[in-house]
C-alpha cells in the first residue's frame, strides 16, 4: 500500500523543513527509526518552494484550514498528516483570524480525516500551551493547562492541542502532539531577525528582565526529528498505544538566558547589544503599563506580559517523556545548530 505523507503548513518554517527532511536530500543518509513516504503532498495558503534537492516528489495545494470541502480534495487517500498549520499572534490586538485557524482549523482537519478514514495526525502544539505566571523550570507533561490563559494565542494553541488529543481513537483515527520549546534555525522568521533589526536601529536601549532567566531552544532539525519519531511511533502496532492522545516537550537541553541565545547572532552582524538590564520588577512593571496604555489608545505596543513569562522568568522544559516513548535525542547537536544559524545569519539583510 502506498503511504503519502500530507504536511499541512509546508511553506512555514518549521513545515518547509519537515518537508525537505521527509522527502530526503540525495546521498544523505536517513535514520532507520524514520518513517518511509512513497510521496509528499504540501499544504498551505503560500506557495511552497524549497532550495534543497530532494529524493522524493514533492507535490503541492493552495489550501485553507479554515475550510472543509477544501481539505477533503487534499487530504483524500493520505497515510499521515502533519498538521502545522497555525497563526502565531501574540499581539495585544484581537485577532478574529486566530480562533478560526488555530482551533477551528485543528477541528476541521480531524474531523475531514475521520471522515475519510486518514489513519494518523501529529499536531505541531507548543510549550506555550502551559504557560503561566509563575516560573516553570524543568517543566513536563503533568503540567496542566492554565486555568486562564495568559493570551489568546496561548488559549487557541490548547483548543487545538486538546481538540486533537481527544480525537485519538475514534474512527480509527490516532494522534499525537509535539510540543517544540523555541524553535530556532537558518531560515527563522521570528525571533532571530526581529530582534536583531531593533537592536541595530537602536530601538531597544535596555534589555528585559535582569539576564538570570533561562530560555529554552531547540534547532528546527530536531523538531522534525522529534515529528517524524511521532508518527513512526503511531505507525506501529506495538507502540501506538503508548504514543496515542499523548504530548511531548521537544527541546536539546539547552536553555540560555534568551538575550544571551541572541548575542552570538547580534555579533556576527556587528551589532552592540545593551549593556543596561531594566530589571525584572520594572520590566514587569513596565509591562503592566504598557498594557494599559494599549487599553486607552488601542496602540501596539513592544511587549507585555506575555513575553516578561516566557523569557524574563524561567520558562524551560525536561524531554524524558519524548526520550523515554519517542527514543528522541537531538538530532543535530547544539553546536551545529549555532554553527548553521550563523551562517545563515551572516548573509541575512537587516534593512527593513
Amino acid at each position: 500500500m502506498s503511504r503519502s505523507a500530507v504536511v499541512i503548513g509546508g511553506s512555514g518554517f518549521v513545515g518547509r523543513r519537515l518537508v525537505e527532511m521527509l522527502a530526503g536530500e540525495p546521498g544523505v543518509d536517513r535514520p532507520q527509526s524514520w518513517p518511509r513516504f512513497d510521496s509528499v503532498h504540501v499544504v498551505d495558503v503560500a506557495p511552497w518552494r524549497s532550495d534543497v534537492a530532494l529524493a522524493t516528489k514533492v507535490t503541492s495545494s493552495i489550501a485553507d484550514v479554515r475550510s472543509r470541502d477544501a481539505l477533503r480534495e487534499v487530504l483524500r487517500g493520505a497515510h499521515t498528516v502533519f498538521h502545522l498549520a497555525s497563526l502565531v499572534d501574540v499581539g495585544l490586538k484581537k485577532n478574529p483570524t486566530i480562533d478560526a485557524v488555530n482551533v477551528d482549523g485543528a477541528r476541521n482537519v480531524v474531523e475531514v480525516c475521520r471522515e475519510l478514514g486518514v489513519p494518523f495526525v501529529v499536531y505541531t502544539s507548543t510549550e506555550d500551551v502551559v504557560l503561566r505566571d509563575t516560573p516553570i523550570a524543568h517543566g513536563d507533561e503533568s503540567l496542566p493547562y492554565p486555568e486562564v490563559p495568559l493570551h489568546d494565542y496561548v488559549r487557541t494553541k490548547i483548543e487545538g492541542e486538546r481538540i486533537v488529543l481527544a480525537a485519538d481513537r475514534r474512527d480509527g483515527l490516532r494522534t499525537c502532539a509535539v510540543r517544540p520549546v523555541h524553535v530556532y534555525g537558518p531560515n527563522d522568521p521570528h525571533a532571530i531577525v526581529t530582534t536583531l533589526r531593533a537592536f541595530a536601529s537602536g530601538s531597544v536601549p535596555v534589555l528585559l528582565g535582569d539576564g538570570r532567566a533561562r530560555f529554552d531552544v531547540v534547532y528546527v532539525d530536531n523538531v522534525v526529528h522529534a515529528h517524524l519519531l511521532a508518527a513512526a511511533k503511531l505507525h506501529d502496532p506495538a507502540t501506538r498505544d503508548v504514543v496515542g492522545g499523548r504530548a511531548y516537550f521537544v527541546g536539546e537541553g539547552n536553555a540560555p538566558n534568551y538575550f544571551e541565545f541572541l548575542r552570538p547572532y547580534a555579533e556576527v552582524k556587528g551589532i552592540r547589544m545593551p549593556r543596561r538590564w531594566l530589571g525584572r520588577r520594572r520590566t514587569a512593571l513596565a509591562a503592566r503599563v504598557l498594557e494599559g496604555v494599549h487599553r486607552l489608545t488601542g496602540a501596539d505596543v513592544p511587549f507585555h506580559r506575555f513575553h516578561v513569562h516566557v523569557i524574563c522568568e524561567d520558562f524551560f522544559f525536561s524531554c524524558a517523556r519524548a526520550e523515554r516513548e519517542l527514543g528522541y535525542r537531538p538530532h543535530v547537536a547544539p553546536s551545529e545548530g549555532l554553527r548553521r544559524t550563523i551562517e545563515w545569519v551572516r548573509d541575512v539583510r537587516l534593512e527593513a
